[in-house]
């Protein structure tokens, strides 16, 4: 029975008024950590190595290990790409956009080198901007649905929404819409007969298409400051203030294109409807990270971080516009509104353990586990409790062990990486779904004044993607990335 109620809450952002679900608080929880193109290169594995800037937002420990100031700018390319099987049809489609994955600058002053007995050995300071999530996707679903209909699916939400017999409790994004465009009719019913709504073919046997087209991305902006004790143990704290924006247009469609309309009624006989949904989220928030890099000789480096939970502050605006067909030729249609909300979510808290071995100046292997339960996600806001909806994110939404690998091989001032990473379910009681697994290499050119990256990164994961109700076709998302970072020492 939960796992029935938290589908219905997954599906509400694409089915009635745009409300805040366990969908949001999943999708602003989930992390692809990006930055520069050593950590790309590398997988994201690099917790225990420090002296980059993408390590401010992972351990920021790592900002202790700067020796020399340097600035540094990381643009790239993101492209990404779906498959969605939907009643054994499949449809891709992709996207592609130019990003910045990274800007910063870290400044380092040394203390005490040639003093043997000065424990404090440097003091670090940095700012800038890191990208930790890329929303672009476009996505297309098509298929003919012999079991349900959108429109058989707000029959049942109008007919057990309340009075029936009154338009008012109709959702003003949704069943209103299909009411006001004729697609649902009222019948004021008889003796043996009660008052209920009814639409044309709500059963199926439909041709049903939906297009999704997403973009924006979240990015953390950080004030971190270190320090070196006896170049043995590191010391780094970040404040963060990540910000959200987050775009969704979608249209979906369903057509009787078999003609198999029973209706004897020719001003209400379905020919097709389509329904136009536009969602803006945009907000920003703020975390802690504390870490620490101990080196307790010279060939190994242990790295440990915590990240407290973001708040963040997300405004949602949203509008629904649905258009109908009948086979007499008319047409008609409604819109909506544009509604706006103010609300909060609390992502989980991180913990992360990294390893690494450095093999003199021939390179490295490196290595970290992260911890995370998406369960402990709130949803909140100043006049609506969310009860439900958190109780849903608890009972279906587990934890998650993701592992992160990389090995750098040095040559002269040339530098080869590779990576790899696996991010587990963030769904309870599953394996698969929802995982995220991926590989990554890189190529360094680092000379003493300036450096310059190049990496690549491919990730693959799958998950439902619902239409309405418990309709959902089967989605596989692969994302490549190319960036290349331009870096000076000074």
């Amino acid at each position: 029975m939960k796992k029935i109620i938290f589908l219905l809450a997954v599906t509400f952002l694409s089915v009635s008024s745009i409300a805040q679900d366990a969908n949001d608080a999943l999708r602003y929880s989930l992390i692809s950590y990006s930055g520069t193109a050593r950590f790309m290169g590398l997988s994201g594995a690099y917790g225990a190595l420090g002296a980059d800037f993408s390590s401010l937002s992972q351990n920021p420990a790592g900002i202790a290990l700067y020796r020399k100031s340097e600035f540094m700018i990381t643009p790239g390319f993101y492209g990404a790409s779906s498959e969605a099987d939907y009643f054994g049809e499949k449809k891709s489609d992709f996207r592609n956009n130019l990003t910045l994955g990274n800007l910063g600058m870290v400044f380092a002053s040394s203390l005490n080198e040639n003093n043997e007995d000065g424990f404090l050995k440097g003091l670090q300071f940095g700012f800038g901007m890191n990208r930790m999530n890329t929303f672009s996707n476009s996505i297309l679903v098509e298929g003919f649905n012999t079991n349900s209909s959108l429109l058989g699916y707000y029959e049942d939400l109008a007919n057990n929404g309340g009075n029936p017999t009154n338009a008012d409790q109709l959702d003003e994004f949704s069943t209103l819409l299909a009411y006001n465009s004729n697609l649902m009719v009222f019948d004021s019913g008889s003796v043996n007969n009660p008052a209920h709504y009814w639409v044309d073919m709500p059963d199926g046997n439909v041709l049903q298409r939906k297009t999704i087209q997403t973009s924006g991305n979240t990015r953390e902006m950080m004030l971190s400051g270190g320090a070196n004790f006896g170049n043995k143990l590191y010391l780094g704290l970040s404040l963060s203030f990540p910000s959200i924006r987050y775009e969704e247009e979608s249209n979906f469609s369903e057509q009787d294109s078999k003609h198999l309309s029973s209706n004897a009624d020719p001003d209400y006989n379905f020919d097709a409807a389509k329904r136009s949904q536009n969602l803006l989220t945009k907000g920003n928030g703020f975390n802690l990270k504390f870490g620490f890099i101990l080196k307790p000789v010279e060939f190994i480096r242990i790295g440990g971080a915590f990240h407290t939970p973001t708040s963040y502050n997300l405004t949602d605006e949203w509008s629904t516009k649905m258009v109908s067909y009948f086979e007499n030729g008319s047409t008609y249609s409604s819109d909506s509104r544009v509604g706006v909300y103010d609300y909060r979510i609390n992502t989980p808290m991180r913990a992360i353990g990294s390893l690494a071995i450095v093999i003199g100046k021939y390179g490295f292997l490196t290595a970290d586990y992260e911890f995370v339960d998406y369960s402990t996600a709130k949803l909140r806001s100043n006049d609506w409790e969310y009860f439900d909806e958190n109780e849903s994110i608890k009972s279906t939404l587990g934890s998650a062990n993701n592992l992160r690998f990389g090995a750098e091989i040095k040559y002269h001032v040339l530098a080869f990486r590779v990576g790899s990473s696996f991010y587990g379910s963030p769904y309870k009681d599953e394996t698969t779904r929802g995982a995220r697994m991926g590989y990554s290499a890189g190529l360094g050119l680092r000379e003493k004044n300036y450096f310059l990256d190049f990496a690549f990164n491919h990730q693959v994961s799958k998950d439902n993607l619902y239409l309405y109700g418990t309709s959902f076709a089967e989605n596989t998302v692969k994302s490549n990335q190319f960036q290349m970072t331009l870096g000076f020492r000074f």
